[in-house]
């Protein structure tokens, strides 16, 4: 049973205790990311999280380093467009010293100038990293350009000059801001005790200051584009995206199971043309970007840059085929089915309820039950899914990114 509560300083909690779990997962979530910040401070979220693990008033970034090795060697962070997390999944008798270390680390961070110097240095060396990878590169671009100068479109890492300037009181002032209780859920998912744990809660988390909650988010507007990037490497890169839905969006169940019929899988229409039947790519799938108001579909392929018009074209009549005719029933009953499997077998995993349960309570307005969202997969219908094809698959919105070497110029 899931419950929730509201301490008050503006933290709200939730909580699914499951005693046949022999682990316990707990998440802070702070709804701040890229998509908060702007083209000056780009990448300070980003920064944030990685300055959290450095030092807190009585912690070095040593000692916290040897809690996480006790506690399983779980805790860790993530920053995304709209949120942050960091979370540790453990076992039920650690689960206090999970949450006190995480608190301290997001109630009491010290930063330091040295701290922040050496960080920045691998922060840059992370961007780097992500520029080498043109897979990375051509999903970050393409949304980057489809979303112009809308700081959804910002790269999460933030640009490396912005990284370089940034000061201790830039990131001081940057949690004064957003790491407030009115920005905060807190998710606990697996086998505790949930009484107990609340007060746990209170006692670690009850000093922090409410603040003020973090404002609802600027629509981005879509922008057709095609972009070409030449990289020092062998294959190509493509990446194609239509404009979709948010993941709070009643259409997000039928483009689910879309998702999965198009490219979704092996047994795809993508897959099995483009790699099984033709041999024409290794890699080829669909995928969504999804947010709190909007969100994105991707197809990304990987060839040989001598297939590229060949490779596209096929793409693009798989897509027509759909929009014509649309899907088999037999078709839409496997993607349930799968669809199911998946959403069920993610539930016997504490840390993916714990996400789960900690995105819902922060951004949807109603809780969706495990059960209410199995059923909404269950009865998307024909008519369902084909009308989705037709209001999402529009060729003459498809944006396009390719990445590809130097000597294809």
């Amino acid at each position: 049973m899931i419950k929730v509560y509201e301490l008050s300083n503006g933290i709200k909690t939730i909580m699914e205790s499951c005693d046949f779990f022999h682990s316990v997962s707990f998440g802070v979530w702070v709804k701040v990311g890229s998509r908060s910040e702007t083209k000056e401070n780009n990448g300070i979220a980003h920064m944030t999280e990685h300055m959290l693990f450095k030092r807190t008033e009585t912690k070095t970034a040593g000692e916290i380093a040897r809690i996480t090795a006790k506690l399983g060697g779980n805790l860790n962070a993530y920053t995304s467009k709209e949120c942050t997390s960091y979370y540790c999944k453990t076992l039920p008798e650690l689960l206090e010293p999970a949450i006190e270390v995480i608190a301290d680390m997001v109630c009491h961070s010290a930063v330091r100038e040295e701290d922040l110097e050496n960080e920045k240095t691998v922060v840059c060396d992370e961007i780097d990293m992500y520029k080498d990878s043109a897979e990375d590169y051509v999903h970050e671009v393409l949304q980057k350009k489809v979303y112009k100068h809308h700081p959804l479109g910002f790269l999460i890492s933030g640009k490396k000059k912005n990284v370089k300037g940034f000061s201790p009181k830039d990131i001081q002032t940057f949690m004064d801001k957003y790491y407030t209780g009115k920005n905060i859920v807190i998710s606990v998912a697996g086998c505790f005790e949930p009484e107990k744990t609340l007060e746990l809660i209170k006692k670690y988390f009850g000093e922090l200051k409410s603040g003020q909650k973090n404002t609802k988010f600027d629509t981005p507007k879509y922008y057709k584009t095609n972009f070409i990037k030449y990289k020092d490497i062998e294959q190509l890169h493509m990446n194609l995206v239509f404009p979709a839905v948010s993941f709070l969006d009643k259409d997000k169940y039928a483009l689910t199971l879309l998702n999965n019929i198009l490219g979704g899988d092996v047994s795809s229409r993508l897959f099995q043309e483009l790699r099984e039947k033709r041999g024409l790519t290794y890699n080829i799938c669909s995928y969504g970007s999804s947010f709190c108001d909007t969100g994105l579909l991707h197809i990304y392929a990987v060839m040989n840059p001598s297939q590229e018009d060949f490779i596209l074209s096929l793409i693009q009549k798989i897509i027509e085929d759909m929009t014509t005719s649309g899907v088999r029933r037999e078709e839409l009953e496997d993607s349930i089915q799968q669809t199911v499997v998946e959403m069920t077998l993610g539930q016997d995993n504490s840390a993916g309820r714990m996400s789960s349960n900690a995105r819902m309570l922060m951004f949807e307005k109603e809780l969706t039950s495990f059960e209410e969202a199995i059923r909404k997969i269950k009865t998307v219908s024909l008519e369902d899914i084909n009308l989705t094809i037709e209001k999402y698959l529009q060729i003459e919105k498809m944006s396009m990114g390719i990445v590809k070497a130097e000597a294809d110029r």
